[in-house]
């Protein structure tokens, strides 16, 4: 029997409903927010250099096909260079995250072309990757400053020696790549 006064169980069910509301919309908050942050670190992770947006597709940090595997090759040699310890590399590695940068570019619009051309060009990039891990091997494997200057000395020269004939290499490829000089 009513007697006037509002029931209880109503009372109570828009109390759930709104707290329903309530947690649904914190819910989708902490959603939105955590996707941004995803989307924000995904980018990041396909970045050759950290912090330089890359013209690569997102979809490269994880595919299988040749290009996106050179361009993660890319991103691990410089994220090496820059965890070497040895002091005084900083021209070094700066040269090596420019050819890295450089090669990217190339991958990238490689990818573009239709598959016989984009095999061939691509194959042509192997070497410049594989030569610009071979002078990040040699920073990384640089002895530490106390390990003594001369050695520390002659390390920097070798791996300059390295830098120096991966860019002659590229520049190479960008005569090739000229119009109206031969390919042969």
């Amino acid at each position: 029997m009513s007697d006037g006064r509002p029931s209880n169980d109503r009372h109570d069910v828009t109390l759930l409903l709104v707290l329903f509301c309530v947690v649904a919309l914190v819910a989708i908050g902490g959603a939105v927010v955590l996707a941004g942050r995803s989307k924000r670190e995904y980018d990041a992770s396909n970045e050759v250099v950290p912090g330089i947006a890359s013209r690569a597709p997102a979809s490269w940090a994880g595919a299988h096909s040749p290009e996106a595997k050179l361009h993660r090759r890319l991103r691990s040699a410089v994220l090496a260079a820059r965890a070497s310890t040895v002091a005084g590399l900083g021209d070094a590695c700066s040269v090596v995250e420019r050819e890295a940068l450089t090669i990217d570019e190339r991958l990238v619009a490689a990818a573009t072309l239709a598959s016989p051309y984009r095999e061939r060009v691509i194959a042509t990039l192997q070497p410049a990757v594989d030569g610009l891990e071979a002078a990040v091997a040699s920073i990384v494997a640089l002895p530490p400053t106390s390990a003594g200057q001369d050695a520390l000395d002659q390390a920097v020269v070798q791996v300059q020696a390295r830098l120096a004939a991966l860019a002659e290499a590229r520049a190479e490829l960008d005569r090739l790549d000229t119009p109206g000089t031969a390919t042969g």
